[in-house]
């Protein structure tokens, strides 16, 4: 569903699924989004970098979930991303710590954690709004 709506500029949908403040580590920097809008601010210059780089779809892959204990979980993603002939260009692993509230419908992402990057130009759109 997140990729679907992040290649169709559907940001802000994507944006409703985590929690906030929602930190996101990659290349060794740790930025911190404390609103939907800034997230979907950050995802915009994520995607005209990735549509610069080619890419057209993404399909994440499920590697592993841990088990949810007390609503808490992690889950690593591997996200192959494709260009418009359909060839892969690169695969990123993400892993992502989640909560699913007994009350909710879906679970929301609390935390991102980029552990490979497939294309690092394309992270460098990410503005550097580092916070503690």
């Amino acid at each position: 569903m997140l990729a679907r709506a992040f290649c169709s500029d559907q940001l802000d949908a994507v944006a409703q699924n985590f929690t906030y403040p929602v930190p996101l580590y990659t290349k060794g920097e740790l930025l911190v989004f404390g609103a939907p809008t800034a997230l979907s601010e950050a995802l915009t210059m994520y995607r005209d970098a990735a549509r610069r780089a080619g890419i057209v779809r993404m399909t994440p892959r499920v590697i592993a979930a841990g088990l949810p204990q007390k609503g808490y979980s992690s889950l690593w993603v591997e996200w192959d991303h494709y260009d418009s002939a359909d060839a892969l260009i690169c695969t990123s692993q993400v892993r992502y710590a989640i909560f699913k509230d007994a009350m909710a419908l879906h679970p929301k992402i609390e935390m991102i954690d980029y552990t490979c990057l497939g294309l690092p130009e394309v992270c460098e759109a990410l503005p550097l709004m580092k916070s503690a």
